[in-house]
């Protein structure tokens, strides 16, 4: 197994394994906040839908999305293992590629309000000079 070992420090090792375990907070957070509308593994919206932006949405538009990729980042940097590093990387490309079709089918069923939406949040990180002023969506 040495032959696929990647040579980083101890410290960003732990440093990663740290991130990693802080990105599960938010996975709970997001999660918690959709309720009955999370729909994984498939993308579809239900009738019963609405555009929720409240809890980590009132921040961002895609935040598990975001801690899934930041945990996968630091699951990798913590291995320092290609055997682990390139699978990560594969799963975060494919994430990556349902964001797109994900935000056409909110686009298509919310129209403006979620163009409005898209605005105010970042796609994976907060707008800062948006905080301020929709802060007080709950």
């Amino acid at each position: 197994m040495t032959l696929f070992t990647i040579p980083l420090p101890v410290w960003l090792r732990w440093v990663a394994v740290g991130l990693s375990v802080a990105t599960i907070p938010l996975i709970v957070w997001a999660y918690s906040t959709l309720g009955k509308q999370w729909t994984a593994p498939r993308l579809l919206l239900r009738k019963e839908h609405t555009l929720v932006m409240t809890g980590p949405y009132r921040y961002v538009r895609h935040p598990m999305y975001a801690a899934g990729f930041t945990f996968m980042i630091a699951l990798a940097v913590a291995t320092a293992n290609w055997l682990v590093v390139l699978p990560m990387i594969a799963g975060t490309a494919l994430l990556y590629a349902q964001i797109g079709r994900e935000e056409a089918m909110l686009i298509d069923r919310f129209g403006e309000d979620y163009r409005a939406y898209m605005k105010r949040t970042g796609r994976f990180l907060p707008r800062f000079q948006n905080l301020d002023r929709h802060s007080r969506i709950d």
